[in-house]
């Protein structure tokens, strides 16, 4: 670690930060981030195993929603991984989880997951990108902070809605991978019925019902853009 001195302040480099929860490293990979929510999500996951000698559909899906995934779901519209291995690593908690019921380890994932009716981590973080793309939209948060996050599409629309945002041109995969620019694309693709809902909780109602027999819901190696 170095310290630069100045005239009165000592100012040292770190490799990275946590911040609202989220740990920031210096590329920018949020790879340590996602472990250590892995690892805690597991722990929760082996803490229901030893707890509950027997568990239903109803009670597991209970038991993960309300235990489980919010710590794999805080916050991920900053860290929302694009690379397959970190991918990978998230679901492979619910993966594990759902072989936990009787009859169902034999089943593939992803009809495991068609038969409980839960969708993939990694469709639940697209579905939360866009409710936070709502509320910047409809202005729930605070307009001098999201102000300059997106420019309208003001060009003449002969289709889609009224509220399309210009993709900007970027080099890096980092910067593609961004929240404000992996949600352009999906935004833009939404019916304007989904785009118009009056309330946050009306456009999650519109939006799960648009989004309700997508194949990639219950698919995690889809494309996941909207069609």
């Amino acid at each position: 670690m170095q310290k630069y001195e100045g005239t009165r302040t000592f100012m040292d480099t770190v490799t990275k930060e946590k911040d609202i929860g989220v740990l920031f490293d210096s590329h920018l990979s949020f790879n340590e981030h996602i472990q250590t929510q892995v690892n805690k999500a597991n722990k929760i996951v082996g803490l229901i195993r030893r707890t509950f000698k027997f568990l239903d559909m109803h009670t597991f899906k209970l038991l993960f929603k309300a235990l489980v995934r919010p710590i794999l779901e805080y916050s991920s519209c900053i860290w929302n991984p694009y690379k397959k291995k970190d991918i990978e690593t998230i679901e492979n908690v619910q993966r594990r989880a759902t072989k936990m019921l009787p009859g169902l380890n034999q089943l593939a994932y992803h009809d495991r997951l068609q038969l409980l009716q839960m969708p993939t981590l990694r469709f639940r973080r697209l579905r939360g990108d866009l409710i936070e793309m709502y509320k910047i939209m409809a202005g729930i948060y605070d307009n001098r902070v999201t102000q300059d996050l997106f420019q309208i599409n003001n060009r003449h629309q002969t289709r889609g809605h009224s509220l399309k945002i210009v993709k900007q041109s970027c080099r890096l995969d980092v910067r593609k991978n961004y929240f404000t620019q992996r949600i352009v694309t999906n935004w833009n693709n939404l019916p304007e019925n989904v785009i118009n809902a009056t309330s946050v909780n009306n456009f999650k109602n519109r939006l799960d019902r648009f989004l309700e027999h997508h194949p990639m819901k219950y698919n995690k190696d889809m494309d996941y853009t909207i069609t």
